[in-house]
């Protein structure tokens, strides 16, 4: 597991980056989340450049066509770097074929937004935070997870 970090770079904010890849604020997730009705979220924080986060990303496409019909909605949260959605996020996306949806993670400062997705979490990738929506119940999982794991927490509504 790596720790994220990320420096600050100064940009102009866009609505949407490189081809169907939105950008997303960490309040905004919350907010979905939040708002979700009876929906279970899994929502899942990884980079192109982590090993681990790329190993499993097959297991959250797996889980969204497993659950395409079901109130289960699997969103990947990238946290690459700014400057690689060009060039690494979008071609990585498109070569891998991924279904699930993909978002831009438009944050800089680590200390502000990692304490929102989860109090006691450090900032390692990958993560994964699942949220029954109708509940409130969360499950946070610091650290690479197998499809068995992510099938059973859903079918468990955690």
């Amino acid at each position: 597991m790596k720790k994220l970090t990320r420096y600050f770079v100064p940009f102009a904010f866009f609505a949407m980056v490189s081809g169907n890849i939105p950008e997303v604020k960490i309040d905004a997730v919350n907010a979905r989340l939040k708002n979700g009705g009876d929906t279970i979220y899994v929502v899942n924080f990884w980079a192109t450049w982590c090993g681990p986060c790329v190993a499993e990303l097959p297991y959250f496409d797996k889980l969204d066509s497993v659950y395409k019909d079901k109130k289960v909605k699997v969103i990947l949260v990238s946290t690459d770097f700014r400057k690689d959605i060009d060039t690494r996020l979008k071609p990585f996306v498109e070569k891998r074929k991924l279904h699930s949806e993909v978002n831009f993670l438009d944050e800089i400062y680590d200390n502000e937004w990692i304490p929102k997705v989860d109090s006691a979490w450090q900032g390692n990738i990958p993560a994964t935070k699942i949220y029954n929506a109708k509940t409130g119940k969360t499950v946070f999982l610091p650290r690479q997870t197998t499809y068995e794991e992510l099938d059973s927490l859903v079918k468990s509504g955690l």
